[in-house]
């Protein structure tokens, strides 16, 4: 079970040190929760989208693997800025989006 340190949680968002106290495995099991609350929701699907940073292509990846666990569906939009994550979500009808920064 990986660990996730409880001071990578703020108020609107998660952040952390990558490598440190935000790794592809504390992503995974963050995804996976993501995608569990959806299945609650009775959602199907989640956008997701990354910027520049060298970590977005595996933090990527990473979500979507935890999301998929959920049984949820993942449109991965690729490299955005934040405001095309949410204009996914609305447009395709996810209910949900997540921007990796």
């Amino acid at each position: 079970m990986t660990r996730i340190p409880k001071e990578i949680f703020k108020a609107y968002d998660i952040r952390g040190i990558v490598g440190k106290t935000l790794t592809a495995g504390i992503v995974e099991a963050i995804g996976h929760a993501l995608g569990s609350e959806a299945v609650a929701r009775k959602q199907h699907s989640i956008a997701i989208g990354r910027d520049g940073r060298l970590s977005g292509p595996e933090f990527a990846q990473a979500l979507a693997r935890g999301i998929r666990k959920s049984g949820i569906n993942v449109i991965d939009v690729g490299r955005v800025a934040t405001p095309m994550v949410y204009f996914a979500a609305f447009q395709l009808n996810t209910d949900c989006g997540v921007m990796i920064t």
